[in-house]
């Protein structure tokens, strides 16, 4: 029992950043749902959320401004988006056939262990299938961006990205710009 939950958990964790961002909506709400791994019926954890992503950054005017994007690099990245989504669309749906034949086999009263490996293995191929292709993707697209475009779209991601992972302000205190030094905390009462 520990190892078909062990198993199960191992499965739903994998990295699958491009699954999460087709499965995961942004605005998607906190819930309080308990898991429960032992109990086939009980539902099962949500798909982790992607790591924070522009989304069309090349329709953002502020970043397009930032990076002094030409109309034509808008163009012709909008083009290359556009020729490798439908590509993604089928590569996530390959995903998710894997994933929904392997849910079965980890849920029967005896799981063959080697039916179970041999489609996590095909899970893992159509998830490495999919990531490849962002990957390309992504590619495409820095080839129309120049050295320095890229760079400040890099540090664009990290600041968001940064600013995601942070600690809200306190109650009162106003945010400091990125990148600058946030202002000394008043002492505690009681306190030097």
């Amino acid at each position: 029992m520990k190892s078909k939950a062990l198993l199960m958990l191992f499965v739903l964790f994998l990295p699958a950043q491009a699954l999460a961002q087709a499965q995961t909506p942004a605005h998607a709400p906190a819930t309080d749902v308990v898991y429960r791994m032992d109990d086939p019926q009980a539902p099962h954890p949500p798909v982790p959320p992607p790591p924070p992503d522009l989304g069309k950054w090349w329709k953002n005017s502020d970043i397009v401004r930032e990076l002094q994007l030409t109309e034509a690099q808008i163009n012709q990245i909008e083009q290359t988006f556009l020729e490798h989504r439908l590509k993604l669309i089928d590569l996530r749906a390959e995903v998710e056939r894997q994933e929904t034949r392997l849910q079965p086999l980890i849920e029967a009263d005896q799981p063959d262990e080697s039916k179970v490996s041999a489609q996590i293995d095909l899970v893992l191929a159509a998830r490495g299938k999919l990531e490849k292709a962002n990957a390309m993707m992504m590619l495409a697209i820095r080839r129309v961006l120049s050295v320095e475009q890229w760079k400040k779209l890099e540090a664009i991601k990290h600041e968001r990205e940064r600013m995601r992972h942070s600690p809200p302000p306190e109650p009162g205190r106003p945010m400091h710009p990125p990148g600058a030094t946030p202002p000394p905390r008043p002492a505690e009462p009681g306190t030097l």
